[in-house]
């Protein structure tokens, strides 16, 4: 299996296909098998590179928390595309991995030809019941388990309506929730998505952000809806687009139109 030992830790990676990269980083307790359904696209044409981000999956598990932050989650992508000799890719992520891949944009323009940020933003309004709810994601993994973590997390907002779709969703989205470790997703609720910037900080850097940049968002996201607004206020010439009758999970709820998008949005 291909990990890539950097910024301290053994990083694991999958790429496939061939030709211009596109690297997508995945949400929080997702994984990088939640975007098979992208990856089974893009591939046809494209190097599509997707990865459990730091504490995730089965990418190594520092013991400390000091060892997770946003800047952190940052410099890893930016060393995994080092390692991979990538000079220049078209980065995507959604929801958390959506925030890594606008302040991978932000830090690191150069490397990035296009930027696609899906469902991103949450925590940045109504902060104070963000940290409340990732306390609780964090307590449940250490205290009772990863089985208790995956019951809440199908039961919240950000997972409930994916779920509703079918059992087949069920039961894939719990696969996911359940390849983490418990330790892992703890120190990232607190000290990643407790911690990170909100979106609105980031105002005066999104203003002078050249990077061609898709933002897409579920019609009933609520957490992210007024953050992709705000983005697409802010950053000069974006693409907004809302896929109408789906929650925060838009590459899952619907694949057809998410991989449209993004195909037509890569095609320019």
């Amino acid at each position: 299996m291909p990990f890539a030992s950097i910024n301290g830790i053994r990083l694991y990676y999958e790429a496939g296909g061939s030709g211009a990269p596109l690297v997508l980083v995945h949400g929080f307790a997702c994984g990088a098998r939640s975007w098979d359904p992208q990856v089974r696209v893009f591939s046809r044409a494209r190097r599509v590179i997707t990865y459990d981000v730091r504490g995730h999956g089965i990418s190594e598990v520092p013991e400390d928390a000091a060892a997770y932050s946003q800047d952190i989650s940052v410099q890893d992508l930016h060393d995994l595309l080092v390692h991979l000799k990538i000079r220049r890719a078209a980065i995507g992520g959604l929801s958390m991995g959506g925030n890594i891949a606008l302040n991978f944009a932000l830090a690191h323009p150069s490397m990035v030809s296009k930027l696609i940020v899906a469902d991103t933003g949450a925590g940045s309004d109504q902060s104070g019941d963000w940290a409340a709810e990732c306390q609780e994601y964090a307590g449940a993994c250490e205290r009772r388990g990863m089985e208790a973590f995956a019951d809440l997390a199908c039961a919240s907002p950000l997972f409930a309506r994916y779920v509703a779709t079918s059992p087949t969703a069920e039961r894939f989205i719990r696969s996911c929730l359940m390849t983490h470790r418990a330790r892992g997703l703890a120190h990232t609720a607190r000290e990643v998505l407790i911690k990170r910037p909100s979106i609105y900080a980031l105002e005066p850097r999104l203003r002078q952000l050249r990077v061609p940049t898709l933002l897409i968002v579920g019609e009933h996201d609520e957490p992210c809806l007024k953050t992709h607004r705000f983005m697409g206020d802010c950053i000069p010439g974006a693409t907004y687009l809302m896929i109408r009758g789906v929650g925060h999970l838009t590459n899952l709820e619907a694949p057809a139109a998410f991989n449209a998008a993004v195909k037509r949005f890569l095609a320019r």
